[in-house]
């Protein structure tokens, strides 16, 4: 769980930088430290489970994702989960993906705010993104998308690695509490899903959304919703 003092602490940020009067340069600044804030948190609770102050298990999250533009959703919940130290496998099941996010307990609520906050406004920028003359509209808006993707991950990245090198809890660095987690993941991964295969390389026929959609991504609200109990969840996307 997501102490509410933090989401709070999120929310006044990104009211400061969503303002219509405040400079794009300080709302950037505002919008960097919401994201440090949620970073800093996750290493926080991964030390204090490394020495054993609080316990945090890998678990499994089940997302449904559906129509429209399911796979643009279906990479950015990946590109998230990736992120934050966890892993995706999906296995399609009629007009909707099934996707399952293997990650410690304390990473898995992340993701899950992230993910439901980010596919709405990705899918919302996407709409609301002018079609330039000539580009056909699916075309635009899955290039947009997958430019918000990637930079809406390079931030949560950017963000991870600097929590890490502050990080003070006493104990390993937290470089090598992250590394030895993100190995743990991937060996329950494996065991889980033997079988799996790495999805090809998506291609975009159309790049004329890419910048618009990354430049959305700098700007990307991550106001979520409040967690609910339980380590087994299931969202539709």
């Amino acid at each position: 769980m997501i102490p509410e003092r933090k989401l709070d602490l999120v929310r006044k940020l990104l009211a400061v930088a969503e303002h219509p009067g405040t400079d794009p340069v300080e709302a950037a600044v505002y919008l960097e430290k919401a994201y440090a804030v949620m970073a800093a948190h996750g290493i926080q609770q991964a030390m204090l489970a490394d020495t054993g102050q609080l316990e945090d298990q890998i678990e499994r999250l089940a997302v449904r994702v559906g129509n429209p533009y399911q796979a643009d959703r279906r990479a950015l919940l990946a590109g998230v989960a990736e992120a934050l130290r966890c892993r995706a496998v999906y296995r399609r099941s009629a007009s909707e993906s099934l996707v399952e996010v293997i990650g410690f307990t304390s990473d898995l609520a992340a993701v899950e705010l992230l993910y439901t906050s980010l596919s709405l406004q990705m899918a919302s920028g996407a709409v609301r993104a002018a079609v330039p003359a000539g580009s056909a509209v699916v075309g635009f808006r899955k290039g947009w998308m997958a430019g918000f993707t990637i930079r809406v991950c390079e931030r949560l990245r950017a963000a991870a690695r600097q929590a890490a090198a502050t990080a003070s809890e006493g104990g390993r660095s937290a470089e090598l509490v992250l590394v030895d987690r993100r190995t743990q993941v991937a060996r329950v991964y494996a065991d889980l899903y033997p079988d799996a295969r790495r999805g090809s390389r998506r291609r975009l026929r159309d790049w004329s959304g890419w910048e618009d959609g990354r430049a959305a991504g700098d700007a990307a609200d991550l106001e979520r919703p409040r967690m609910a109990d339980g380590r087994r969840r299931q969202l539709r996307g």
